[in-house]
């Protein structure tokens, strides 16, 4: 006859295993949690200037088993209200993508790394701490660039930004 400690750790364990497979479809069918903020690189290698502005970017991962395209959804930078939603980009499942802040044409590159690009002319991720630690949200399409917590879905946080220094989040 099984001792009854060993009858009570054999029962957890089989609640604990239950309650994991009961709760991986709900977060695997969630579309919310599918891209997650990885990395970001707020101030660009040198003196910040028209030239260097894909030298600032952050990095997103699809987390999902499908491809995701990257339209409308938000990355809210809580020191300012410059936003501009993501273009459209499907992202394969599993692939990161380089989010950049200036021009270019939004594709896979020659060493397999996914581009966007944001198309602004000047920099917008800050590259210091003063009054507030900067933050980026990445919302879910129609959320609203407010410098509010609604609709996220990641974040990343890196205080003050070394010159050509990408922050892991």
């Amino acid at each position: 006859m099984p001792r009854p400690a060993s009858r009570v750790t054999a029962i957890a364990a089989a609640a604990v295993t239950a309650l994991s497979l009961l709760s991986a479809p709900a977060q695997a069918a969630s579309s919310s949690g599918a891209l997650t903020v990885t990395h970001v690189r707020a101030n660009s290698a040198g003196t910040d200037t028209k030239s260097n502005l894909n030298g600032e970017y952050f990095v997103i991962k699809n987390t999902s088993t499908k491809t995701v395209n990257l339209r409308g959804y938000v990355p809210d930078i809580t020191s300012n209200t410059y936003g501009r939603v993501l273009p459209s980009y499907n992202l394969p499942a599993g692939a990161v993508a380089y989010v950049r802040t200036g021009s270019g044409t939004n594709r896979r590159d020659a060493s397999g790394n996914h581009q966007v690009y944001r198309g602004y002319a000047r920099h917008v991720l800050p590259n210091d701490a003063t009054g507030r630690n900067p933050d980026l949200r990445l919302k879910k399409p129609g959320s609203a660039d407010n410098n509010s917590s609604n609709g996220s879905i990641s974040s990343c946080n890196w205080g003050r930004a070394a010159n050509g220094t990408t922050y892991r989040c």
